[in-house]
């Protein structure tokens, strides 16, 4: 069995055991069969449980050999101690594919580790794989399905997350991440190369999340991640950075952080884009789902504040861009809108014009956005804007449907409050996208050059 086909009996699992199902039910019970039939999962669900006759209506077993049928997938949910134990149920029962949810092992004392050398050392000899431990297992959106003990935020957005912490079960605020989800906790069999290969190919998912606390076959990842990243993009969060985080990361998932560096260089050789915050999976989410890459790093800038524009200048510069220079044609369609006295070019300062030269708003920013989107030297624009009522939407950025043809990014950042509904009406009527700073939406512009540049070097730069 490859790769791929055994990391599918864990996301997509027909049928599941759930191996020492608690009896509680209700609020605060972390029971997982709870969570799956309110999910709507149509699997075939087989509590575990030698105290139960039945749980939530559900007919209980006493072990997983006395299960009538196939197992896909095995979810274990006891303590520590009886693992190995039931490792072994498992394999000879003949499950390929096991999820230990405990914690304790190479994540706790001498005692864990060695736990855990021995249920990778049983589930080898039985040709089983398993998730974790120290894990909430995998969860598929677009099958209703998570083996995680608490409620998971899913939602079928084509994002797929390799992670090595529960915390991404629940989303991110405004912007879910989880369309599919590999928690591999201590990763002492499962890893990241493997999730990485099982997305490679998915129809489902076409940006990959990484939390990396630490990684165990650093060859394997820079082989793998290479050849996926030429597919789609991986945006990681390495943490453990400091030699504090690194001692939490060894006490949390028994994780080797390693030396910064040497991860930034791995990443970089690999396509994979680093990023230092988890705010950064929303912002770099939406623009790779939802925007085309930038082709260089020529920025045009459109702004109704002289102040915004000079900022942005400035931002330019702390994310690796530049401020484009427009060809003759650009210089002259632009100087003809503006007063003598202007020095109108880039960035654009439309409210003079607008206000001097008696040209509406409206067209002004459609002539300026326009003579941008044409012009070869530009690769990207940033827009400043105050956040006009969405009443007044239609009228004001009655242009911004221009962007859905050309295949440059266009971001905007609105100065001021209550944007929501001004927001929501510019990203569904164009390929436009709002960031809440100047920064992040230039970031965004910056990340969005960087895969560009790996997809078009040289495989062997």
């Amino acid at each position: 069995m490859n790769t791929v086909q055994l990391l599918k009996l864990f996301i997509e699992p027909r049928s599941v055991a759930l191996v020492g199902l608690t009896r509680s039910t209700g609020p605060l019970a972390w029971n997982t069969l709870e969570h799956l039939l309110n999910y709507g999962f149509k699997g075939k669900l087989y509590p575990v449980n030698p105290s139960a006759n039945e749980i939530l209506g559900v007919k209980c077993y006493p072990s997983v050999r006395e299960i009538p049928d196939d197992i896909d997938l095995a979810v274990i949910l006891t303590p520590r101690s009886v693992v190995p134990k039931l490792i072994k149920e498992c394999t000879e029962k003949g499950i390929k594919a096991i999820t230990v949810v405990g914690q304790g092992f190479a994540d706790g004392d001498a005692e864990g580790k060695e736990l855990q050398a021995e249920i990778v050392r049983i589930a080898r000899e039985g040709g089983a794989r398993i998730m974790g431990p120290n894990t909430f297992g995998t969860a598929n959106a677009f099958i209703n399905f998570s083996s995680a003990f608490v409620h998971t935020d899913m939602q079928e957005v084509p994002t797929g997350i390799i992670c090595q912490s529960g915390l991404f079960f629940g989303g991110l605020p405004k912007f879910p991440i989880l369309g599919k989800g590999i928690d591999l906790g201590n990763a002492c069999d499962i890893d990241f190369s493997d999730g990485l290969e099982y997305f490679e190919d998915d129809p489902d998912v076409k940006v990959i999340l990484l939390y990396i606390e630490g990684l165990k076959d650093g060859r394997r990842f820079i082989e793998v991640a290479s050849r996926v990243a030429k597919k789609k993009p991986i945006i990681a969060v390495k943490s453990g950075q400091s030699e504090a985080a690194a001692l939490a990361a060894q006490s949390h998932s028994g994780s080797l952080a390693g030396r910064d560096e040497v991860f930034d260089t791995v990443f970089k050789k690999c396509g994979v884009i680093r990023v230092t915050a988890v705010e950064e999976f929303h912002d770099l989410s939406k623009a790779f789902l939802r925007l085309p890459l930038m082709k260089g790093r020529g920025i045009g800038i459109i702004t109704m504040t002289g102040g915004g524009g000079i900022m942005a200048t400035d931002a330019c510069a702390r994310h690796n861009l530049g401020l484009a220079k427009l060809s003759p044609e650009s210089v002259r369609k632009l100087d003809a809108l503006a007063p003598s006295w202007q020095h109108f070019e880039n960035p654009a300062d439309i409210w003079p014009p607008s206000m001097i030269s008696g040209i509406p708003l409206p067209a002004m920013i459609r002539n300026t956005l326009e003579t941008y989107l044409v012009d070869d030297n530009v690769h990207g624009v940033m827009i400043i804007m105050p956040p006009f009522p969405s009443k007044y939407a239609n009228l004001v950025f009655e242009s911004i449907k221009l962007t859905n043809k050309f295949e440059k990014p266009v971001v905007i950042w609105l100065y001021g409050t209550e944007v929501d509904d001004l927001v929501s009406w510019l990203e569904n009527e164009g390929r436009i996208l709002y960031y809440p700073t100047m920064d992040q939406a230039l970031n965004v512009l910056s990340r969005l050059n960087d895969y560009y540049e790996y997809l078009n070097r040289d495989n062997d730069g």
